[in-house]
Order: C-alpha cells, then sequence, then structure tokens
C-alpha cells in the first residue's frame, strides 16, 4: 500500500462517489484516496485494471505527459490485513472484496457545478440537484467526438447529474472551451498509450476535474470563466490490453477506438468543417506524436500510426462505431 493509503486509515465513513461496470467507487469526505470495489458486473477485472494503470501512470511520468493520471494505485485482496481497519467505514452489510485503492480525481468546486445546473439542469430540478450530496461529486466527460441534439419538449423530462457528466462538442462550442488544447493532450496520452505503453486504451475515461495536488511533474492546468482552473484526467483501465506491434494490433486498437464513448473526435466527411478541422488537428498531433515514440520500435513499425488513423477512418465510414 502506498503512504497515501496508509495516511487514510481513520475511522470517517466511506461514502459511494461513483459507480461503473467494474464495480462502485468510494472515497472518504476530505480525502485523497478514492477505492473501487470489485463489485461490479462479471468479466471486469481490477487485477488488469491496477497492472494496467500502474503501467500508464509510470508511462506518463516517463514521457512527462500532460494528462493526470490518478497516482498510488494499490490492489487490497479481500483478506488483507487493510480490511481489519476499513470495512466498518462501509456501511452495514458490506463485505470483503479486492479494492483498487487510487489518488482521488478532485471534484470540480460548487460555483461551476450551479453554473453547469443553472445552464443545463430541466427547471424544475435545479433545486433539488443543487442540494443533492451525489451531484457533488462532479466529473466532466469531454465528448469532442459527438454532438449533442436535445429535443426542447423533452428537455423537462430528462435524466440530469453532475457525476460523469456529458459536455458534448457543441455545448464545448458554446462555452468557448480549449477544445483544441483538449483534442491534442488526448491525441499525445493515446499515442503514448499506443507505442510506448503498448495498450489498445480500451474503454478509457478523460474527464474534466480538479487540479492535481503537487504532481511530481507538470500537468496541465486551464482557467476558463464557466469552469474555472481544472485539469484532463485519464483513468478506467480495466478493459485495456496488451498490443501487438503489427496489423493485428491495428485493427485492435481501431476497434477499441470507435467502440469507446466518444472522447476523441472522429473523423468527417467535410474536412473544411469544424468536425474536419478538429478531427485533423487530433490526427496531425497523434501522429507527430506516434512518430516520436515508434521509433524505438524498428523500421517495421514507422508506418503503424499512419495505418492506424487511416483504419479508424474507414471503420467510422462503415458505420462501426
Amino acid at each position: 500500500m502506498g503512504s497515501a493509503s496508509l495516511q487514510e486509515c481513520t475511522s470517517t465513513k466511506f461514502r459511494r462517489i461513483g459507480q461503473g461496470f467494474c464495480g462502485t467507487v468510494w472515497a472518504a469526505e476530505g480525502g485523497t484516496m478514492a477505492m473501487k470495489r470489485e463489485d461490479g458486473g462479471p468479466g471486469r477485472s481490477l487485477l488488469n485494471d491496477y497492472h494496467m494503470h500502474k503501467l500508464v501512470l509510470d508511462t506518463a511520468f516517463q514521457e512527462k505527459n500532460s494528462v493526470c493520471v490518478p497516482r498510488w494505485p494499490s490492489l487490497v485482496r479481500n483478506n488483507d490485513s487493510w480490511w481489519d481497519a476499513n470495512l466498518s467505514r462501509f456501511p452495514l452489510g458490506y463485505t470483503t472484496c479486492n479494492v483498487l485503492c487510487a489518488e482521488r480525481i478532485p471534484p470540480l468546486p460548487q460555483e461551476v457545478r450551479h453554473r453547469l445546473i443553472d445552464r443545463y439542469c430541466p427547471p424544475a430540478a435545479i433545486a433539488t440537484i443543487k442540494a443533492n450530496d451525489a451531484d457533488h461529486d462532479c466529473l466532466v466527460r469531454p465528448y469532442l467526438g459527438r454532438r449533442k441534439i436535445q429535443n426542447e419538449a423533452r428537455r423537462g423530462r430528462n435524466f440530469f447529474s453532475l457525476r460523469n457528466y456529458p459536455l458534448h462538442l457543441n455545448q464545448a462550442e458554446d462555452l468557448d472551451l480549449p477544445i483544441l488544447k483538449y483534442a491534442h493532450a488526448m491525441a499525445e496520452m493515446l499515442a503514448m498509450m499506443h507505442w510506448t505503453a503498448k495498450i489498445d486504451a480500451n474503454d478509457i475515461e478523460f474527464v474534466l476535474a480538479g487540479v492535481q495536488q503537487q504532481p511530481e511533474i507538470a500537468r496541465t492546468i486551464y482557467t476558463h470563466d464557466f469552469l474555472g482552473t481544472h485539469s484532463l484526467w485519464v483513468l478506467d483501465f480495466d478493459c485495456c490490453k496488451t498490443l501487438t506491434m503489427d496489423d493485428a494490433g491495428i485493427e485492435q486498437a481501431a476497434r477499441a477506438f470507435l467502440r469507446n464513448d466518444p472522447y476523441f473526435p472522429r473523423p468527417a466527411i467535410n474536412t473544411q468543417s469544424p468536425d474536419g478541422n478538429l478531427w485533423n488537428e487530433f490526427r496531425t498531433r497523434y501522429l507527430v506524436c506516434s512518430q516520436n515514440l515508434v521509433t524505438d520500435h524498428g523500421v517495421d513499425c514507422l508506418a503503424l500510426p499512419e495505418k492506424f488513423v487511416t483504419r479508424v477512418a474507414e471503420m467510422h465510414e462503415q458505420g462501426k462505431d
């Protein structure tokens, strides 16, 4: 266990701050650590999540990548002594299980939450959402590959939550967010995962959230009138798999790219459209970063990054998203 994990062995109760396919996520109020329990759907592995998380973290540190990766990952087994002090911090009836501990991603502050609620929440639910404890755990998913089409007639009946709030490309444009900078950062992270970590980046997530405290390397901090001071984070590596440096690996990586939630920009038929320009920027940054990384793998691998973006465009055109 990392030192940060040990420092949080107190009597403060854990509160659920999220839930995914792999399991529920918990943290102590005001704590710096988050705990993902392996109590989700079958076929998901916290052990793989841990190994891939550590690989991405180490690689990001090595490459001085600007995207934040939660630090201090450690795996707690269901029979570890950690449970002696911490089982009682979960609600009554919870049992031991495998747990992945890591740095908690800081949620966006109250003033940002309220701006998001005032702008996007159905009016009838605004007061309820502002008072809802669950919506204090506010992380924003930047969907640079999808535009939101809002049916105004149904707006008042739509579900609204600030946990993993999906902010689509047209919404980001309306807010004048630094979309291009986000896209470049995502491209650099994806290139690093493909050609240095050698994994397919399957089902990873990006979120806009609070700033990492005392980072070991420089992380990009964005300042914006609406979202305030924030950073881009990457998380959830349980579905990532090793990537082979050949055509089979390219096919695997392209499928993972298009099957994931639409964080990354998508190819556009009209290359002069805003979507087309964003894809070209993402594509160019990915290729430049990739060429700097793939040279270590030998001459046979030099064409792989170009093959990847070409295959993504082909599959997207065929409707294989």
